[in-house]
C-alpha cells in the first residue's frame, strides 16, 4: 500500500518530518522528473521522496509551481536521510545531478543506487544471457508486477499524439509545396550525415524553418534533423496528474527493489560488492560533473574538412559505380560485387570486406574492385565518425564549452566501468593519401586556466593480474611472471665492508612475498636463476606467442614483428578472454586448420601458469556456487569459460575503483584544484591546476600501491598541455 501527498505548503513539510519521527525508517527513497537528459544543463521540475511507515509514504513537490517549498522539501530530504541508512535512488547519480543544477547539492554521503543493488542480488549474467535489466520500469516488471509500464506507456501516448500535432502540420505544410517531400522522404534525407535544413531546396528550407520556429523552445532544444519524435517531447509539457501519479510509482518501485533484493544480498553475502561500489558513486559523480573542455576551432575545421572530403570520396564512388550509393545498402553492395566484378561473396559486412580486400590488394592492387572495396570501407568509418563525433559534438557546443558523460559503474557484469569515452579511437583517421584528416581526442582540450592534462594509465593491468592468479593458484606461470617482476632470478646484496676497502657480497633469492623485492623490482638488478651471468630482461608475452607458433621464423625479422601483432598479440588478449579453437579460427580466417591448432596451442606452451589458471575456473565452477575475485566480490552462476576473464577483469575493475576513491579523498583532503576527469578503460585522467604539478607524484603512488601484491602494477604517466589526442609519455620530472 501506498500513501501519496503533494507538498503545496510548510505545514506539509512538517506533517512529513512529524511522519518521519513517529516510523523512524532506515531509508529514504527519491527520484526527480527533469526538462531534459544532459546531466549539466537540464533541471529539475518535481521531487518525490518516500519512506516506509505503516504504508509508503510518498511526498512530491513541484519546483516551477513552489520554488521555495521545493528547496525547503530537498534540504529536508537531505537532513532526514542522514539520520537513516541510506539516501536512494535508480540510478541516483543522475538526480544529485539535477538539483546540484538547481543548486541543491548533496550534503551527506550515506547515498546508494538499486542498480547497485540489482547487480549484487542476482548472478553475474547479462539480460541476453538470462541476467536482469538495470532499467528500473524493466527489472520491476520482471520483478515487482507486470504493470509496472502502465503509467509509462499513458505518457508515451501523450507525447506521441503532442508529436504527431506538430508532424501533421508540417505534413500539410511540405505537402502545398512540393508533394514529393513526405515525412518519410525528410527522415530518409537527413538520416545522410552531409544534410541538414541549410542543404534544403530553398522552397523547402523557408517552409521547415517556419513551422520548425512555431516549436515551444523546449521541444527545440531536444530535437535533431526532422520531424518531431516523441522523445522530443519534454515532461513538463504532460498532463500534471499523469506525470505525479507516474513518479509516484517511480518511488514505488525503487523501495520495491531495494527491499526485495535486500533479502537476495543477505542471503548471497555479497555485501562486499555492495560497499564497494556505493564507497565510488560521489567520487563518479564528481568526476561527472567535471567534464571535458572542448576545443571549438578544431570541431569547426573539422566538420569543414570531413564534410568536403566525405563528398569528395562519393564523387569518387559514383565515378566507379555510375550511381548515387549509400556505403550501407549491404544488398546493393552486394548486387555490384557479384554482377559488377564478378566475386563471389557472402557477406558485405565489415569483416568480410576487410578479408576481401587484403586478399584482393595482396593479388591486384591495382583492380577497380579493390578501389570499390576500399572506398565502401572508408565511407563507412568517414559516416560514423562524423555522426558519431563531430555532429554530436556541433550540437553539444550549443549548451556550453565542455562536454559531460555518465560514468556506468555496473554496466558490465564483472564491474568494469563503462562510459561514452570509452568508445573514442586511440588514433585519428587519415585521408586515403595518408595525410591527417581527423582525431576525435583533438576535441578535448585543457580548460583554460589549468596547466596540463596528466593521464596515469596501468601497464597491462589485466596480463599482470593473469600473472598474479597463475601464483594464487599454485602454478606461476615462468613466461608470464617474468614479463613484469624478476621472478626466478637473484640480486647481489652488498653486506658492507669487510675491511681494506673490501665488500662481501651474497646472493639473494627475488621473493614476490617481500615488499621490498616488489618495490625494487625494476630498479636493481636481477639475474636469471638458471644462469647467472644473464641479466634478466622481462619477457615480451606476445613475442613469446608468436614465437611458438612459427618456431621457424627469425625473432628479429620484420615478418615475425608483423606476426607479433597480426597473431601473437591478438591471441593472448582472445585466450584471455577464455577464446577457445573455434574462436581463433575465426579471428584468423586465411590459416589452414593445421596452423590455426599450432596458434591456439601456442599459448598454453608459452604460458603453461595460465592453463592451470583456466583449468582451476573450470573446477571451481563445478564445486562452488561463486567465485570470488581479488576484493572480495562474488560472483555467481558463471561458466567457467566466462569466470576466466571476469576474475581477472573484475579484480582490475575493483582495484581502480578503489584507487579512484583513495584520489578523490586525496584531491578533497588536499583542497585542490586538480581534479580527476575520467576513467578510460585502465587510465585515470586529470587536470591539473598551475602549482600543483608536485601531486602528480602522489597520484601515481596512490595508484600503485597494492598490499601484499605479488606482481607490481605499473601506473605510466601521459603528458599534454594541449589536447587528448597530443599526450606524451614523460617523466614526473618534465611536468
Amino acid at each position: 500500500m501506498r500513501r501519496y501527498n503533494l507538498i503545496t505548503n510548510k505545514e506539509h513539510i512538517l506533517e512529513m518530518i512529524n511522519e518521519f519521527k513517529r516510523v523512524k525508517p532506515d531509508v529514504i527513497f527519491f527520484d526527480t522528473e527533469t526538462d531534459g537528459l544532459h546531466i549539466r544543463n537540464s533541471k529539475p521540475f518535481l521531487l518525490q521522496l518516500g519512506f516506509q511507515g505503516d504504508d509508503l509514504n510518498i511526498y512530491e513537490v513541484d519546483r516551477l509551481e513552489t520554488p521555495e517549498l521545493f528547496k525547503q522539501t530537498v534540504l529536508t530530504m537531505y537532513k532526514l536521510a542522514s539520520k537513516c541508512e541510506y539516501l536512494c535512488g535508480h540510478n541516483v547519480k543522475f538526480d544529485l545531478h539535477m538539483l546540484a543544477n538547481v543548486d541543491l547539492p548533496c550534503n551527506i554521503t550515506n547515498v546508494t543506487d538499486t542498480m547497485i543493488r540489482i547487480r549484487a542480488a542476482h548472478d553475474a549474467l547479462t539480460p541476453e544471457n538470462g541476467g536482469p535489466s538495470l532499467g528500473l520500469k524493466e527489472y520491476a516488471t520482471q520483478y515487482l508486477t507486470r504493470d509496472a509500464k502502465m503509467h509509462e506507456h499513458q505518457l508515451a501516448a501523450e507525447r506521441q499524439s503532442i508529436a504527431k500535432e506538430y508532424n501533421v502540420k508540417l505534413k500539410a505544410k511540405m505537402y502545398a509545396v512540393d508533394r514529393q517531400w513526405t515525412l518519410k522522404y525528410l527522415d530518409d534525407y537527413f538520416k545522410d550525415v552531409l544534410n541538414s535544413v541549410d542543404t534544403l531546396p530553398e522552397n523547402v528550407k523557408h517552409i521547415y524553418l517556419e513551422w520548425y520556429n512555431e516549436i515551444p523552445e523546449e521541444i527545440r532544444h531536444n530535437m535533431t534533423l526532422g520531424k518531431v519524435e516523441s522523445e522530443d517531447i519534454p515532461y513538463t509539457l504532460l498532463n500534471k496528474e499523469t506525470l505525479r501519479e507516474y513518479a509516484a510509482y517511480d518511488i514505488v518501485y525503487t523501495a520495491g527493489i531495494y527491499y526485495q533484493t535486500k533479502k537476495a544480498i543477505i542471503a548471497r553475502d555479497t555485501w562486499e560488492q555492495v560497499k564497494r561500489e556505493e564507497a565510488v558513486l560521489l567520487p563518479c559523480w564528481r568526476m561527472e560533473r567535471c567534464g571535458f573542455y572542448m576545443n571549438k576551432e578544431y570541431i569547426k575545421e573539422s566538420t569543414k574538412t570531413m564534410s568536403e572530403y566525405l563528398l569528395q570520396q562519393r564523387n569518387k564512388l559514383y565515378d566507379l559505380v555510375g550511381e548515387v550509393l549509400s556505403p550501407s545498402q549491404n544488398a546493393r553492395v552486394k548486387d555490384i560485387l557479384i554482377n559488377k566484378y564478378g566475386m563471389n561473396v557472402a557477406s558485405t559486412g565489415k569483416d568480410a570486406l576487410a578479408r576481401m580486400y587484403d586478399e584482393l590488394k595482396a593479388t591486384q592492387p591495382d583492380a577497380e574492385v579493390v578501389k570499390f572495396i576500399g572506398l565502401i570501407q572508408e565511407l563507412r568509418t568517414l559516416e560514423k565518425w562524423y555522426a558519431t563525433y563531430l555532429l554530436r559534438l556541433v550540437k553539444e557546443m550549443k549548451k556550453g564549452d565542455r562536454i559531460y558523460t555518465q560514468i556506468n559503474q555496473v554496466g558490465t557484469v564483472s564491474g568494469r566501468v563503462t562510459s561514452d569515452f570509452q568508445q573514442f579511437p586511440k588514433f585519428g583517421i587519415n585521408k586515403d593519401d595518408d595525410t591527417p584528416l581527423f582525431n576525435p581526442r583533438n576535441m578535448i582540450m585543457i580548460t583554460p586556466g589549468y596547466k596540463g592534462l596528466a593521464y596515469l594509465d596501468y601497464s597491462q593491468i589485466e596480463l599482470r593480474l593473469q600473472a598474479l592468479y597463475t601464483i594464487l593458484v599454485g602454478s606461476p606461470d615462468l613466461n608470464l611472471c617474468r614479463a613484469y617482476m624478476p621472478y626466478k632470478c637473484k640480486t647481489i646484496v652488498d653486506d658492507g665492508s669487510i675491511g681494506c676497502g673490501q665488500h662481501q657480497y651474497h646472493f639473494e633469492d627475488f621473493d614476490y612475498t617481500n615488499p621490498e623485492h616488489i618495490k625494487h623490482a625494476y630498479d636493481w638488478k636481477w639475474y636469471l636463476e638458471e644462469n647467472p651471468e644473464t641479466e634478466w630482461v622481462p619477457t615480451d608475452v606476445h613475442a613469446a606467442t608468436t614465437h611458438v607458433a612459427f618456431p621457424d621464423l627469425d625473432m628479429h625479422s620484420d615478418e615475425f614483428k608483423k606476426l607479433r601483432s597480426k597473431v601473437g598479440k591478438r591471441v593472448n588478449f582472445a585466450k584471455n578472454y577464455g577464446a577457445q579453437f573455434n574462436r581463433i579460427k575465426v579471428m584468423f580466417p586465411d590459416y589452414d586448420d593445421e596452423t590455426i591448432h599450432r596458434i591456439d596451442d601456442a599459448y598454453y606452451k608459452a604460458f603453461p601458469g595460465v592453463k592451470k589458471y583456466h583449468e582451476y575456473c573450470y573446477d571451481l565452477v563445478l564445486t562452488s556456487p561463486y567465485a570470488v575475485n581479488l576484493f572480495g566480490v562474488k560472483y555467481y552462476g558463471l561458466s567457467g569459460h566466462k569466470l576466466i576473464n571476469c576474475l581477472v577483469q573484475g579484480s582490475g575493475a575493483y582495484f581502480l575503483k578503489e584507487k579512484i576513491c583513495a584520489l578523490d579523498k586525496y584531491i578533497q583532503e588536499n583542497k585542490l584544484k586538480s581534479r580527476m576527469q575520467m576513467q578510460i578503460h585502465d587510465e585515470i585522467c586529470f587536470e591539473i591546476y598551475p602549482g600543483e604539478e608536485k601531486h602528480i607524484a602522489e597520484f601515481k603512488k596512490i595508484m600503485q600501491k597494492f598490499d601484499d601484491a605479488y606482481v607490481p602494477l605499473v601506473a605510466e604517466l601521459e603528458w599534454s598541455t594541449t589536447t587528448w589526442g597530443e599526450k606524451k609519455e614523460v617523466e614526473l620530472d618534465e611536468v
